[in-house]
């Protein structure tokens, strides 16, 4: 995403300094770093010299240009705004990565959290319970329940850890299979807008997603039809895209955009009506671009919320875990050292 960020803003300001694209796209082949990257634009390079428009080129590398990039393209190329047209897309897939980087930025300490507790639990499991037992075993004493729970457990593990591999592998594949499915995907998707903190932080990314690309089509000269269609192919959620599938059918029998949006409960209402207000002044695109800026700022606030809302909750956990081991582990040496007193004390009095 970063090389192709530099790319657009670069060839941008050369196309606008008026430089052939052949020639520019010959500087950004010996620029850029990344080999794969490379080749795709020496084989773009190498189809624009035989006379294919960019647009064309692109295609043929749509597993790097994805369709709303090269519609944009062919619509600069059409218009003669190639090079404001490269600059817009070069914001756009920056915002993209913005927003994701967020998102992985707010989630990676509690992930790590995660995997620490993980970690502490296996090594418990397969390390320190074992060799505990052991001891215990030599007494001959009863033990309380909640160690006799975690001997279970750790005995389970070392004696059937490939079952739970198996298990776990089945789970993750089984997973993989379902949502691939086209009712899994849209399953999926609805159950993760139902997940506190989370689902609002994906209902907001969407509609940002939404506001700004659309403003960005419909900007470059595309049709309000084509627009709204590679827009909601651009959406990951399946609900959100649902809704811009429908009011792209609306509008195509000549409804009105802001009626199925504000229909959809994915939608908050502030949405809908700046629509409308965006319809009814002719500036839809401008409106679109204002409430994709509000979004934005509204993520930016939940994602710097999500990381100090999920620490808390995960040190916690973390605690009664290794708390709960402790416990089971330990319980049993305090009642073994209280009857070695009581022995020592009944033999220091027989004596």
């Amino acid at each position: 995403m970063k090389e192709k960020v530099i790319f657009m803003r670069q060839l941008a300001t050369m196309v606008g300094a008026g430089l052939p694209i052949t020639r520019g796209l010959q500087i950004m082949e010996q620029q850029v770093s990344n080999p794969m990257f490379r080749r795709v634009i020496t084989q773009v390079k190498t189809s624009v010299e035989s006379g294919k428009t960019l647009a064309d080129s692109f295609r043929e590398s749509d597993e790097v240009f994805d369709d709303v990039t090269i519609n944009l393209i062919e619509a600069g190329e059409s218009s003669g705004n190639l090079d404001v047209i490269l600059n817009k897309l070069a914001i756009e897939l920056e915002e993209s990565k913005k927003l994701g980087d967020k998102l992985r930025g707010a989630l990676t300490y509690p992930i790590i959290l995660l995997v620490i507790i993980i970690g502490v639990m296996g090594l418990m499991m397969f390390v320190l319970v074992p060799s505990m037992t052991d001891i215990y075993s030599e007494f001959d004493a009863e033990l309380p329940a909640i160690t006799q729970f975690m001997m279970g457990m750790s005995n389970f593990f070392i004696g059937y850890w490939w079952v739970v591999l198996v298990l776990v592998l089945s789970l993750v594949i089984g997973y993989k299979v379902w949502v691939d499915t086209p009712k899994g995907k849209r399953t999926r998707d609805k159950i993760l807008l139902k997940i506190p903190i989370m689902g609002v932080i994906i209902s907001k990314m969407q509609i940002a997603q939404f506001t700004r690309l659309l403003s960005l089509l419909m900007t470059g000269g595309l049709p309000i039809i084509k627009a709204l269609e590679l827009t909601a192919l651009s959406l990951s959620n399946e609900m959100f895209k649902e809704v811009i599938l429908q009011s792209r059918d609306d509008v195509e029998k000549g409804g009105s955009l802001a009626l199925p949006i504000a229909r959809s409960e994915y939608y908050p209402l502030i949405v809908s009506s700046m629509i409308a207000v965006g319809e009814e002044t002719g500036e839809l695109d401008t409106v679109l671009e204002r409430v994709a800026q509000y979004y934005k700022d509204e993520v930016d606030t939940a994602t710097e919320s999500v990381s100090s809302l999920l620490e808390p909750i995960f040190l916690i956990v973390m605690g009664l875990v290794i708390a709960f081991i402790s416990l089971a582990i330990y319980m049993p040496m305090f009642q073994l050292s209280e009857v070695m007193g009581m022995v020592v004390d009944i033999v220091t009095l027989m004596v």
